[in-house]
């Protein structure tokens, strides 16, 4: 099996505070790493099956989140307020 590992940035200008989260955290960039494993068809098709934010500060940490959860997150935070993230 093939796991396909990719990964991006994204970038809080306001604290936020995701499901999984314990308090809210400090602005700033981090790490998105998705995991994908192939799909059993005679094409090429990847399924994910884990999306997680790599965050850093006293300790990092890793926080499975959905990719909607993050985009509303980020959403949320490019109007400048801050808001939990919806739990999904």
């Amino acid at each position: 099996m093939n796991i396909k590992i990719s990964t991006r940035r994204v970038t809080f200008r306001s604290p936020f505070l995701l499901p999984g989260m314990d308090e809210a955290h400090a602005p700033g960039e981090f790490e998105i790493q998705i995991v994908e494993e192939p799909l059993d068809v005679m094409w090429e098709g990847y399924h994910r099956t884990l999306t997680i934010m790599l965050t850093s500060g006293a300790f990092t940490e890793a926080i499975a989140v959905s990719e909607a959860t993050l985009e509303e997150a980020l959403a949320i935070d490019s109007q400048g307020t801050f808001k939990t993230a919806p739990s999904t």
